[in-house]
Formats: C-alpha cells, sequence, structure tokens
C-alpha cells in the first residue's frame, strides 16, 4: 500500500507546473457539472416550495369551480358542509380614467379571502385580509391593483377609475396573490375587488373564446380528504360545467414547467459532459502523447504498467477533482440565481437551497464521465516503449488493439464507468426511454462519424493529384498513414453536432415559451360586433393611419349535447378545454376555406365548394380530452334546434392570433342562425393607445380587448423563462467551443514535427501555414456539415420525444453555426500553426533528440 502511495506522490508532483495546460479539461468538467447541478438544486427546491405547499398555491383542500354562474344558495350550502368555503370570480372589464383606459383582469373575492396564504401589498398590514381595502367608501368601492394600472391610467395611490359604471379607489399595490400561480394564464391588468362590488357592474362579458367568467369556490375541509369530497361533490352535482380540482391539479401547469425546463437542462447537462469528455479526451491523450519520452525513461528505469498507470490516474483524479469541484460550486450558485427569476415566471416563491444529493449526483456524472473519457489514453500509456527515447517526438500514442478492448483490465472499468452514468441518468430522470435513446444516439454518432472519417481518407486516396501544390499536400496530409484526420473528424464531429443540439433545442424551447407571442397577432380583439358597426370599423380603418388591419367572422352561439352518441353532461373527466365546451354556450363560426394561422393535423379541410351534411373542425386538443376521432358525431343546440355535425378534421392553432374558434362549422343551414361578428384589429407600431382611445370613444358599446397587451405580459413572463434557457444553453454552447478548441490545439506537437520538416525541405512559413490551413479547413467543412446532420436529427428526435415541443430549424442559424465552427477551426489552427512556425528547425532538432 505504501509503494501505491508512493506512485500517487511522484504522480501529483509530476503534475505540478503542467495544471495550465489542461485550462480545456477543467472547463469543460466544471460547465458540464454545474449544469446537472443546477438543475438538481432547482428541481428540488421547486418539489418543496410547489409540490408540497400545492394546497396552499389552490388557496384550499379541494376547488369546485364553473364558468357561467354563481352558485346558488342551495349548491353553496351543500359545499359548505365539507368545511370553510371561499368564493373567487375571474372576470375581464374595460378600466377608464380621465382619457386613459385599460383592461382588467378583474379578481373578485369575498370577505373571508384567503383561506391559505396572503395577499401581498405594501397598503394591506401583515396578515390582513384584502377586504379592509375594498370596502365602499364615499361613493367608491376601493381596489388593489396591478402597478401597470397607474402607469396605464395615470393615477396615483389613492386615485379614481370607472370599471362597468361603477367608481373604484385604488387604494393598494398588488405585488402577488397566495394562489396566482394556480390561475394560469389571464388577459388584463390584475384587479381585485370584493365580490359585492363585482354584482353591481355592467358589462362584465366574455373577453375571447376560451376565456369566460370563471366562479372559484375553494374549500379548506373539516373531516373528508379530497378524494372522497371530490367524488361526493362530482355526483352530487351531475353537471360537466362543475370541475372539482385537486391542489396537485393546481400545481400540475407549474409542474409541466417545470418537467419541460429540467427535461432540457437535463439532455443539456449530459450533452454537455458528453461534449466535456470530448474535450477530456482530448487533452489527456494530448498530454500523454507529448510525455512518452518520460514514460519511456520511466519504462527504462523499471516501471511497470501499473505503475504508469497510476502515475496519470493520479493526475487525472487531481485534474477532475478540481473541475468537478468547481462544477458543483457553480451549480450551487446557480440555483441561488435561478431559482428566483423561476419563480417569478411560475408566479411561487421559490426558496433558495443547497441540495446535497443534486450536488452529489452531478459530481458522480462529472466523476465517471472524466474518467470513462481519460482511461483508453492511460491505458495507451502502458504501452509506450523504452525505444521512444530514440524517436522523434511529436508521435501518436501506441492504439490499442481489438484483444486490448475485451480485457477485463479495459472492458471492467469500461464498463462499471458506463453503467454508472447510465444509472445515474435513469435514477435522476425515471426516463429510460429517454436515456436509452440519448445513449444509443452517442453510440450511434460515435460510429458513423468515426466511419465517415476513414471514408474520407479513402476517398481522397482514389482522387488524383491536383495541380495546386498547397492543395495536394493538404489533401495527401489528410489520407497518409498515421493522419489525425479520423481523431480530428470524430472529436470535432462530435463537439459540434453537441452544439447543433444544442442550439436547436434552444431555439425550439424558447420558441416554446415564447410561442405566444405572434408578429401577426392582432392589438386588439372585440366580440359580439353586429354587422354596422362592422361597416363603421371599415371606414376607421380606410381614413385613421394608425388603423392597420381588420378582420372579422361571423359568430353564433351553441351548446353541445353530446358527443359521439354520449350525453354531455355525464361526461366529467375531461381536460379543461373540453369542460369548457361541453359545459356552457360556446361561440362558433362557419369557414369556406382553411384558417392560414393553423393547419389541419388530422382529417382534411372540406371544399370550397362543399354542401353536404354539417361538418365540423375541432381544436386539436379535443383527440386526447374527448377521446374524438375524424368521423365521429357531435349534436349541437342552436336558437333551439339540433344539429348533427360529423368532425372532418383537428386544427393545430394559437388562440393569441385572435381569429380562432374551437369549433368551426362547414358552410350550409348553420349560416341562416343570427350572428354577430368576432373582429380583431391591428395598430400601427407606436399608436397602439391611441387607436384604443378612439376606439372606446367610437363604440362605447363594444369591448376591444387588447390581447396585445396580454402578449406583452406574457412575454414578460416568459422571457425569464427563456432567458434562463438561453443562459444554460450559451455555456453548453461554450463547452462545445471550448472542445473544439482544444481539438485544433492538441496537435501542435505533431504540427510543430511536421513544419520542421517542410521548412528544412525548403518550403517557406507561408507555403506550410497555407497547407495547414487547408488541410483542417477541409476537415472542419467536412465535420460540420456531418455534426449539423446529426445534430438536427437528434434534436428532431429529442425534441418529439423527450421535449413534447414544436419543431423547426432555422437554416440561417445552421449556417451560422456551421461558420462559426470552420471559422473557429481555422483561426485556431492559425494561433496553433504560427506557434509551430516559429520554431527552429535547429532548436527542435535538439530538444527532440
Amino acid at each position: 500500500m505504501s509503494r501505491f502511495l508512493r506512485w500517487m506522490r511522484v504522480g501529483f508532483l509530476d503534475l505540478y507546473g503542467d495544471v495550465r495546460r489542461f485550462g480545456v479539461l477543467v472547463a469543460c468538467l466544471a460547465l458540464g457539472t454545474a449544469a446537472i447541478a443546477a438543475v438538481g438544486s432547482v428541481g428540488a427546491s421547486l418539489d418543496s416550495s410547489v409540490v408540497k405547499e400545492a394546497t396552499t398555491l389552490l388557496g384550499g383542500d379541494l376547488e369546485a369551480v364553473r364558468p357561467d354562474r354563481d352558485a346558488t344558495p342551495e349548491e353553496l350550502a351543500y359545499l359548505q358542509s365539507f368545511g370553510t368555503v371561499t368564493n373567487v370570480v375571474d372576470a375581464n372589464a374595460r378600466v377608464v380614467a380621465g382619457d386613459e383606459s385599460g383592461f382588467a383582469d378583474i379578481v373578485a373575492v369575498a370577505d373571508n379571502y384567503p383561506l391559505l396564504g396572503n395577499v401581498i401589498s405594501p397598503q394591506l398590514p401583515d396578515g390582513a385580509r384584502p377586504a379592509v381595502l375594498l370596502d365602499e367608501r364615499n361613493g367608491a368601492f376601493g381596489a388593489i391593483v396591478d402597478e401597470l394600472m397607474f402607469e396605464r391610467l395615470k393615477i396615483e395611490p389613492g386615485g379614481r377609475f370607472e370599471m362597468g359604471g361603477r367608481t373604484f379607489e385604488a387604494r393598494g399595490t398588488l405585488t402577488s396573490l397566495p394562489d396566482g400561480a394556480a390561475r394560469g394564464f389571464h388577459l388584463g391588468i390584475a384587479t381585485v375587488i370584493s365580490t359585492d362590488a363585482l354584482k353591481l357592474l355592467d358589462g362584465i362579458r366574455q373577453p375571447l373564446p376560451g376565456f369566460l367568467t370563471q366562479h372559484r369556490y375553494k374549500v379548506l375541509l373539516s373531516e373528508k380528504d379530497y378524494e372522497t369530497a371530490a367524488a361526493e361533490m362530482t355526483a352530487h352535482f351531475g353537471d360537466p360545467a362543475w370541475l372539482i380540482r385537486s391542489p396537485r391539479d393546481a400545481a400540475g401547469n407549474l409542474a409541466r414547467y417545470y418537467d419541460l425546463f429540467a427535461r432540457y437542462l437535463l439532455i443539456l447537462g449530459l450533452a454537455s459532459l458528453l461534449v466535456g469528455g470530448v474535450g477530456v479526451s482530448i487533452a489527456v491523450t494530448t498530454y500523454i502523447g507529448e510525455r512518452q519520452q518520460s514514460i519511456a525513461t520511466m519504462r527504462s528505469m523499471g516501471a511497470t504498467g501499473a505503475r504508469i498507470l497510476t502515475h496519470f490516474l493520479t493526475q487525472i483524479a487531481v485534474l477532475s477533482l478540481i473541475g468537478v469541484g468547481l462544477g458543483v460550486i457553480a451549480g450551487a450558485i446557480a440555483s441561488f440565481i435561478a431559482l428566483p427569476m423561476i419563480g417569478r415566471a411560475l408566479g411561487v416563491t421559490l426558496h433558495a437551497l443547497v441540495d446535497l444529493p443534486s450536488l452529489l449526483t452531478a459530481a458522480g456524472f462529472g466523476l465517471l464521465a472524466s474518467f470513462a473519457f481519460s482511461y483508453l489514453a492511460m491505458v495507451s500509456a502502458q504501452k509506450v516503449s523504452p525505444v521512444t527515447l530514440f524517436r522523434s517526438s511529436g508521435m501518436d500514442l501506441p492504439q490499442l488493439g481489438a484483444r486490448d478492448y475485451v480485457a477485463p483490465v479495459v472492458l471492467v472499468p469500461m464498463t462499471l464507468a458506463l453503467g454508472g452514468i447510465f444509472g445515474l441518468a435513469y435514477w435522476t430522470t425515471s426516463d429510460l426511454l429517454l436515456v436509452g435513446s440519448f445513449a444509443v444516439g452517442i453510440i450511434a454518432a460515435f460510429v458513423l462519424l468515426r466511419l465517415a472519417g476513414g471514408a474520407l481518407q479513402a476517398a481522397l486516396r482514389r482522387l488524383p493529384e491536383l495541380p495546386v501544390t498547397s492543395l495536394r499536400h493538404a489533401m495527401r496530409s489528410i489520407h497518409l498513414p498515421g493522419s489525425t484526420a479520423p481523431v480530428v473528424v470524430l472529436s470535432l464531429g462530435l463537439g459540434l453536432a453537441m452544439v447543433v443540439v444544442i442550439t436547436v433545442l434552444n431555439a425550439n424551447l424558447s420558441n416554446q415559451l415564447l410561442g405566444v407571442v405572434s408578429r401577426d397577432a392582432p392589438t386588439f380583439v372585440a366580440t359580439d360586433v353586429f354587422p354596422d358597426e362592422i361597416d363603421a370599423l371599415r371606414e376607421m380603418a380606410a381614413e385613421d393611419p394608425d388603423f392597420t388591419d381588420l378582420q372579422w367572422s361571423p359568430s353564433v352561439r351553441a351548446r353541445i349535447i353530446s358527443v359521439d352518441g354520449v350525453e354531455s353532461r355525464t361526461l366529467t373527466d375531461v381536460g379543461p378545454e373540453a369542460s369548457f365546451l361541453l359545459g356552457v354556450d360556446i361561440p362558433i363560426t362557419w369557414r369556406a376555406e382553411e384558417p392560414q394561422d393553423g393547419r389541419v393535423v388530422a382529417g382534411e379541410w372540406w371544399p370550397a365548394d362543399y354542401d353536404g351534411p354539417p361538418l365540423v373542425s375541432l381544436r386539436s386538443t379535443m383527440m386526447a380530452e374527448l377521446g374524438l376521432a375524424v368521423g365521429d358525431e357531435i349534436e349541437f343546440e342552436i336558437f333551439g334546434d339540433r344539429i348533427v355535425a360529423t368532425v372532418g378534421n383537428f386544427r393545430d392553432y394559437q388562440w393569441q392570433n385572435g381569429m380562432n374558434f374551437m369549433v368551426i362549422f362547414s358552410p350550409g343551414e348553420i349560416q341562416d342562425y343570427p350572428s354577430t361578428e368576432l373582429a380583431s384589429i391591428k395598430a400601427a407600431a407606436g399608436a397602439e393607445g391611441r387607436l384604443e382611445r378612439t376606439l372606446v370613444r367610437s363604440f362605447p358599446e363594444i369591448a376591444f380587448i387588447p390581447i396585445g397587451d396580454a402578449l406583452s405580459q406574457a412575454v414578460r413572463v416568459l422571457s425569464e423563462l427563456a432567458t434562463g434557457v438561453n443562459i444554460v444553453g450559451g455555456l453548453a454552447v461554450l463547452n462545445g467551443l471550448l472542445v473544439l478548441a482544444g481539438t485544433m490545439a492538441a496537435g501542435r506537437k505533431q504540427r510543430e514535427a511536421d513544419a520542421v520538416i517542410q521548412k528544412v525541405l525548403g518550403a517557406t512559413r507561408r507555403n506550410v501555414l497555407w497547407a495547414f490551413l487547408l488541410e483542417y479547413g477541409l476537415l472542419g467543412v467536412f465535420a460540420a456539415v456531418l455534426a449539423s446532420l446529426l445534430g438536427v436529427t437528434a434534436a428532431w428526435a429529442i425534441t418529439g420525444s423527450a421535449l413534447e415541443v414544436g419543431f423547426a430549424v432555422d437554416p440561417l442559424l445552421i449556417s451560422g453555426v456551421i461558420a462559426g465552427a470552420v471559422a473557429l477551426t481555422l483561426g485556431v489552427g492559425t494561433v496553433t500553426t504560427w506557434r509551430s512556425l516559429s520554431t527552429s528547425p535547429a532548436a527542435y532538432l535538439r530538444e527532440a533528440h
């Protein structure tokens, strides 16, 4: 044992002074480990703050919701039989103060709201309920409003505004609601008022299809548990308009946001570690290759293979501990920075914490990856012979043969290391498909790039001699025996493929988070507009330069009676959108042409001249939420008549684009019913406020919903998550760029040897430099094209299976990545080659021999 410790001590002392050359190795390990440590810490905090406190987020043990009306006295008494009940109503209305106006997201609360948690406002005493600020005084009801409302209406705290024909006084600034995260996305600026005030308002109307007034009853159960109470309530009401939500349901959106974010970060961390592993492999292989004469000296003095392995294993272990340690520290710090940011985006308080299991898991990933990617190079060091003392420096390490790979000394440690990485990944994700697919993809990429490097050499050997000397020399350097081209293609390709994967995933996830924003989204949407008002709006659009676009579509109200032969009132276990469809009168329209702001994902759109039995187009979510398929039948009630329509297709669209309906009929008898119009309006850039004031003055009876403002609010919220995505993605891309730079710098000794030989034979510095640049330029372009194909394919597979978000590739983005990689390859190649060219042949030959 003492002898083994002495070997380790010598290895450690031998490392002293050489640490600087391992900057890429340490940085790669640190970045990869930090990504995994951060996602683990964020996940632990989210689990603690959201899942474990879901009851507080919901504001009760359960929540009974219906969209169309308050509970009757009998229904309310029934709910109160289960425990303490408070009432919250979500609605929308326009607010006016002088010439300024805005659109309010009304949160009307009962006197005993909240049952759990606190409404946070600087004007509200600690622990006090908002009711103390919401009563009627001096002819005005109180309101607690988001700070944005003060800016919009140009009033100060204590200022007054009109809403629904009543006067309100802004008595407080709303910082947060205890159940704010569970409310989801809402149109307008948050405005808390009392339920008594809400009952007196006029003009409370449905803002958009899918955004009805919600009447929510939060219940703190006195005796029964949630499952028992929910089952009894569902059976008692027997009405699909009533939706019973659990605390887990309330945390569902938050959990889905985190799940998406966490899966992305885990993929990012694994990819970053893989890239870092390539960097480790390159750095260790280069280092041991440059130390061959030292190894040969040790072997000539009697050092065994075990001592050589222990020597370098000690050095790599020290460097790995440094890199992994820095990564763990960075990951812990990142969690403190990221948690408040993610909490603000999700609307929940996330407590910063250092989660030891997450940090230890990240450290395990880093150490196992470092060992797995460096061990083969250390085994190769054992094969260095003392005869190397009589050869020039810069020689490649001895290659392992097929028998070496299956020898127990290689097979067992590598199997344990790779199995450990796989096991940790599965333990962290509990997703065998994700981890298995990732592993298969990596192996496939490794094999394809290795074969591609050999294929490139074989192809270049068969090409005829080119007349251009520098190009001929570059191509010959690639395919001659002993060329490092296959290794360069493999390392460049893997590193760049990971950069492409991360870049494409980053772009698609950012699009998912910020996808609510559309350049074509309307500024305002107006509902229940009559034909004469459409004519007036058309005249205004033609004359007012602030008015850039007007679109409209007919709309009638209908109720779904049955779905594929099953009465809608019996369908209770359905999703939120389906619950809306089945529970109330819904707006529907008809169209001959397929809408341009969506796409058919199942079935086909009917012909423009279709004249047959009624067909309907539904939003694609209905396939899962109602189990519908093309050809199923739905029975509607319209103005007392019943119409049976066949599902013709399903569409995928974003409601934020304004002119979308969950149900679209084919033209026919539906057109005979009385209808109003749904209109969308787009304002010129910078003229939104001015046009809004003009519209409100000219059409006081129409509710103009500022969808553009709502999207801007969504951007502010979601951009915080997207910023986190971009930051972490950028770190991983930096890791890939470090590997690319390390790959180019790795062959410096070999280039020195080649440069010296060429200079001795009469080549000028310009000739040598140009030949090197051509060689690495060709390899860079070849590796970049292959890596882009592999990266895009992998990103497509991960996006669809693991992240379950939309997939798109920006050719300019990929072209930029390729161009950047080639430029980096040439840049680093130029720097390292120039240093090689500066070496004097005589000095080099004296040092080598």
